[in-house]
């Protein structure tokens, strides 16, 4: 599932890439299909045989896919039917695994190549010929079947650079995130919540509103702590928490206040737009928390530091 707050900038990416033209779109395509299809084969072109009218074949060969981004201002329709024509008759005789055939374009498909595709379907669907359903898909068909679905590091790799992305270190944490957020993992019964220490709220000199969301989040402590018991990388809890010691000592020698340096976490941990959705924030809330408590990220208390009344209960 999309990152809720990245969902239009995402899209706004697609809409952009689906206006390219000649080989850029198809280049665009064929990426998107490589990162949805584990074993997505784009033909190089060889020979007399070019890439036998395929751009891409997937699932054990059963889908065929031709894409096409026209140049062309004028005769838009006799030209992509031509190109359809062509592919499809190529895919066929070179390629004799495939019954499904989806040709991707962002030229408008118009009556006479509707009636193309028609024409076709019967043609291949008839008794004495191989069963061969043919497929018109726009850039939108790609969108909701394709794109959509990816993972979000495809989604980061098909779309460098989405703006407030949390920090490359904690991307594995994103299934975290996601899991606490569209579907909370369940509490143990009668859990015991860490406390942060009156130490590591009284040094840090934490504002109340910062206090109140660490104690919300915390709640959801004993589900994270579950989710790494069940990662199957048994070393995927230290690394979480070495890279998060070391944002939190970066951020740490660029600021001395406390406020900023927990909200500059909430970002590293869920990128800068977590807050757009409540569950996705209180999320964000209970992993930094989860780290606090479980990262010796300070080197102790001074010798005369006690802690104040306004600490004595955290909870």
């Amino acid at each position: 599932m999309l990152p809720t707050p990245f969902i239009e900038w995402y899209q706004g990416q697609h809409e952009r890439c689906s206006r390219l033209t000649g080989t850029d779109f198809e280049a665009y395509v064929t990426r998107a299909l490589r990162l949805h299809h584990p074993d997505f084969l784009n033909p190089s072109p060889t020979g007399q045989a070019g890439d036998g009218g395929s751009d891409g074949i997937a699932d054990g060969g059963s889908i065929s896919y031709a894409c096409y981004g026209s140049q062309a201002s004028r005769d838009q329709q006799r030209r992509l039917i031509s190109k359809m024509d062509k592919d499809l008759a190529r895919a066929a005789a070179v390629w004799s695994s495939f019954n499904i055939w989806r040709f991707i374009s962002n030229v408008p498909c118009g009556p006479d190549a509707a009636d193309w595709i028609l024409k076709a379907n019967n043609y291949w669907n008839g008794a004495d010929r191989r069963d061969i359903h043919v497929f018109f898909w726009t850039p939108d068909h790609v969108w909701t079947s394709i794109i959509r679905d990816l993972a979000p590091r495809h989604l980061n790799e098909l779309y460098p650079g989405v703006p407030g992305a949390q920090n490359v270190e904690l991307e594995d944490l994103v299934p975290l995130i996601d899991a606490l957020t569209n579907e909370p993992l369940a509490p143990e019964v009668n859990p015991t919540i860490t406390e942060v220490s009156a130490y590591k709220l009284e040094f840090n000199a934490l504002h109340e509103s910062t206090r109140i969301e660490f104690n919300e989040g915390r709640v959801l402590a004993p589900s994270i702590e579950g989710w790494f018991t069940r990662n199957p990388l048994p070393a995927a809890r230290d690394q979480a928490a070495n890279a998060f010691r070391r944002i939190y000592s970066s951020i740490a020698q660029s600021t001395d206040e406390p406020r900023e340096r927990v909200e500059r976490c909430y970002i590293a941990v869920g990128g800068s737009d977590f807050r757009a959705n409540s569950k996705r924030a209180n999320a964000v809330y209970a992993i930094t928390a989860y780290f606090f408590d479980s990262c010796d990220i300070f080197e102790g208390p001074p010798e005369d530091w006690s802690p104040g009344p306004a600490h004595a209960s955290t909870n």
